[in-house]
C-alpha cells in the first residue's frame, strides 16, 4: 500500500498530469468539469477544503483564465463556477494524460483479470470515501488535501 501512495503521489505531482496548475487546482477543474457547472459550496463539499482555501484556488483559476464566475439567477448569494474554453481544454488534457498513463499502467495487468483489478480499486476506493467521511465527523479532522498544504 506504501508503494501504491507514492507511486500515485509521484504521478499527481507530475506537471503532464496536472498540465502546470497545482493540484488542488487540478482537481477543482476537474470536479468542475464533472458537474459541468458549481457553486463553491459543492466544490468544497466534495474536495474537502475550507472555504478561504477554495477561494484562493478559484481565484487562481479565474486570473488564468480557465474558470469563470457567473450570477446564480435563482440566488444572488451564490456563484455559478464553469470552465472556460481553455478551461476545458485543460481538462480534457488532464485527463488525456491521466488516461495514458493508466493506460500505460494496465499494460502490465493480464487482460483476463481487468474487470478484477477495476472492481478491487472501486471497492478500495469506496472503502477509502467511507473512511475520509467518518473523519469529518470528528473534531480533530483536517481534510487530506489542507495536510498536503501544510507539509
Amino acid at each position: 500500500m506504501r508503494l501504491f501512495e507514492r507511486l500515485t503521489a509521484h504521478q499527481l505531482k507530475e506537471d503532464s498530469c496536472c498540465q502546470g496548475v497545482t493540484l488542488t487546482q487540478c482537481h477543482t477543474i476537474l470536479e468542475i468539469e464533472e458537474l459541468g457547472q458549481a457553486t463553491t459550496v459543492e466544490i468544497s463539499k466534495r474536495l474537502g477544503l475550507d472555504k478561504s482555501t477554495l477561494s484562493r484556488t478559484i481565484d487562481g483559476l479565474v486570473n488564468i483564465g480557465l474558470v469563470e464566475r457567473s450570477p446564480n439567477p435563482s440566488d444572488r448569494r451564490f456563484t455559478i463556477l464553469s470552465l472556460t474554453e481553455h478551461g476545458q481544454h485543460v481538462a480534457d488534457q488532464i485527463n488525456r494524460s491521466n488516461d495514458d498513463y493508466f493506460g500505460q499502467v494496465f499494460k502490465h495487468v493480464e487482460i483476463d483479470r481487468y474487470d478484477e483489478v477495476i472492481d478491487n480499486f472501486e471497492r478500495l476506493v469506496l472503502a477509502m470515501r467511507d473512511h475520509q467521511d467518518s473523519l469529518k465527523e470528528t473534531t480533530s479532522y483536517q481534510p487530506i488535501i489542507e495536510k498536503e498544504k501544510a507539509r
